[in-house]
């Protein structure tokens, strides 16, 4: 792998977007001829609905004023040294989540997924061999999980939770957790590292739960005041050209439509009941353990107590690992077409490279299974292959995720009504 993230130079960054339409052209065939489609996005992908991005999220008038940026302010450790500054940002964040529409490109994306890879012959034979192997129905989960993913998976490290609105949980991988989801802080800080003394399992939060801040201060009360719109609060940098830009507090999406509707409710025993629903009576969520403090069940900077959705990493690694012994099955079978698969990756930057990591590295272990594989790279910025030896199997998109996803989808209709004829 890389040890940077490749940037193209500017007579090549002009031509991969004079040749932005051609680009995704070449990927919508990609797309319609493959057996296997993984997607990868990163926090760009978000930024279309609205959102703000890495750069830009805590560019707010009240961390300004106490040279905050996001690394600083994203870390567990305000929930015990300022915890009004912690659940303001992370109220707010979530408050902006759960009132913003994912864009149109997820709804794009889930209907070439039914289309072509949800019910297909491949899907039916990823599918029923997930369905024999499954050993985590029986996990404690927070959300109810039906079915086993077919030749579909996403794979991404943004927290929001809007993959549920359009995909299938069991086809859902989140590298960094969301916001829907919490855990147990603790019942005291005892260093760094607090999982000796925080109770163990995930809950999510009541669908009609809403944190009160303060978006002048950017705080959140441990008593909220009751009847007090904070909607109607500014957060943002009056009087310059950064008002504009999406922010912690000051989002430019539409009002969401399709809440969490394939998050499906969990039982009580598994921490989605009335017991779950009891950690946010109040504007600091709690344990319903222990009754000690609550936290997002998100990996955050600095952060050593983070639990991940075991079950969920694990249909990730299961569904992967079926897909790549596939590949090899079909290599070895004479007369038999290689595995097609494509990865397509959408907004990853290189503050984070999670997601571009392990675009490149599926791509990889694709290959090296036998597969005939490409990665599509969206990007504005940084859509170059970052390991050497790639180029060769990476499309390079320079454009914007929305905007590209529509050039794809125009094609894709294209395409159909060639091959129809």
């Amino acid at each position: 792998m890389g040890s940077s993230v490749s940037t193209p130079g500017k007579e090549r960054a002009d031509r991969l977007r004079s040749g932005l339409a051609d680009a995704c052209h070449a990927a919508a065939e990609a797309i319609w001829d493959a057996d296997v489609l993984v997607l990868c996005t990163g926090a760009g992908f978000s930024a279309d609905s609205g959102l703000a991005v890495y750069a830009d999220v805590a560019k707010v008038p009240a961390y300004a004023s106490r040279c905050l940026d996001y690394s600083d302010i994203c870390q567990p450790r305000w929930l015990y040294e300022e915890p009004e500054l912690f659940w303001g940002f992370w109220g707010q964040c979530f408050n902006d989540y759960r009132e913003t529409a994912p864009h149109s490109g997820y709804e794009i994306i889930e209907s070439w997924v039914d289309r072509i890879f949800r019910h297909s012959e491949v899907a039916q034979t990823i599918r029923g061999r997930l369905e024999q192997s499954d050993s985590s129905r029986n996990d404690k989960q927070p959300y109810a999980i039906e079915g086993c993913p077919g030749a579909f998976f996403v794979f991404t490290s943004n927290v929001d939770a809007h993959h549920f609105d359009w995909f299938r949980a069991c086809e859902i991988r989140e590298c960094h957790g969301n916001v829907e989801l919490y855990q147990c802080a603790g019942r005291e800080a005892s260093g760094m590292d607090m999982s000796s003394s925080r109770c163990s399992g995930i809950w999510r939060a009541p669908v009609d739960f809403r944190f009160q801040v303060d978006k002048t201060s950017m705080l959140a009360p441990k008593v909220a005041a009751l009847g007090h719109d904070t909607s109607k609060d500014e957060a943002g940098l009056p009087g310059s050209d950064e008002a504009s830009v999406p922010r912690v507090g000051q989002v430019k999406g539409s009002a969401r439509s399709t809440t969490l509707r394939h998050m499906p409710p969990g039982t009580a025993t598994d921490g989605t009941g009335s017991q779950a629903a009891a950690s946010f009576l109040a504007n600091h969520p709690i344990c319903h353990q222990c009754g000690g403090p609550a936290r997002p069940a998100i990996l955050m900077f600095g952060d050593f107590d983070w639990q991940d959705l075991d079950s969920q990493e694990k249909r990730w690694n299961d569904w992967t690992a079926t897909v790549e012994q596939l590949a090899t099955e079909r290599k070895s079978e004479d007369g038999v077409k290689a595995l097609r698969a494509v990865v397509l990756e959408i907004g990853a930057g290189g503050n984070v490279r999670t997601v571009r990591a392990t675009a490149e590295r599926t791509l990889r272990e694709l290959l090296d299974a036998g597969a005939e594989a490409k990665l599509l790279r969206v990007n504005p910025d940084f859509p170059l292959p970052d390991e050497d030896g790639l180029a060769s199997h990476v499309v390079s998109i320079m454009g914007k995720g929305l905007e590209s996803l529509k050039l794809m989808d125009s094609a894709m209709g294209s395409i159909t009504t060639q091959r129809s004829m």
